[in-house]
């Protein structure tokens, strides 16, 4: 008598993960290649195609990644950051201004001081891993939104690296719509840096 048990909800979740990596893998490659062939004649419409291409590739590979990452290891957290958006994103953006301008502000003022430079590097740091940390989180909670509506899972994150990366694609506007997307995202994790500091 055939089994009638169904896959897991993690294990489905796993399995399309695999899928769009195999799948951003094999677009990343293609561009790459085109570009090698392409690269005689820099003034021909491959050359457009090829640098979109590659841009949508890595974009949907790093954020299949970051958000995976944070999905696979820290799911309370991703589900947290999921309902602090959703409460309060006004205040998410206020802290990602915070954190994403003001804060970069203050150590490039203390980077003019040598005592100031020594506080300002090891904020640099902190700082670049806020904005990963950040970035994830907003994958799934893009993700999460266009889905199903619940915590980050799997789909989530493939449905969110999917969006992000063709958002960021878009030539000339590309950068400013990822930090303004990650922007709330930065600010919540910012926010929890804060918290942690002041006990």
């Amino acid at each position: 008598m055939p089994s009638t048990s169904k896959p897991s909800p993690s294990s489905a979740a796993s399995a399309v993960v695999a899928v769009a990596v195999t799948v951003a893998l094999a677009v990343v490659a293609a561009g790459v290649a085109a570009a090698q062939s392409g690269a005689t004649d820099p003034r021909s419409s491959l050359d457009f195609g090829t640098r979109l291409t590659v841009s949508f590739g890595a974009g949907f590979v790093i954020n299949l990644l970051l958000g995976g990452a944070l999905v696979a290891f820290g799911p309370e957290y991703a589900a947290r950051k999921l309902d602090e958006f959703r409460d309060d994103p006004g205040e998410t953006v206020v802290w990602g201004l915070i954190v994403g301008i003001g804060v970069p502000i203050a150590l490039g003022i203390l980077a003019i001081t040598i005592i100031g430079l020594v506080i300002a590097i090891p904020g640099a740091l902190v700082l670049a891993g806020v904005g990963i940390v950040g970035s994830a989180v907003m994958v799934g909670v893009v993700g999460s939104f266009l889905t199903h509506g619940g915590d980050p899972d799997g789909t989530a994150v493939l449905v969110g690296a999917l969006v992000l990366a063709l958002a960021t694609a878009i030539p000339v506007l590309g950068g400013l719509i990822n930090w303004l997307v990650t922007l709330p995202g930065v600010g919540m994790v910012g926010h929890d840096l804060y918290r942690s500091w002041r006990g």
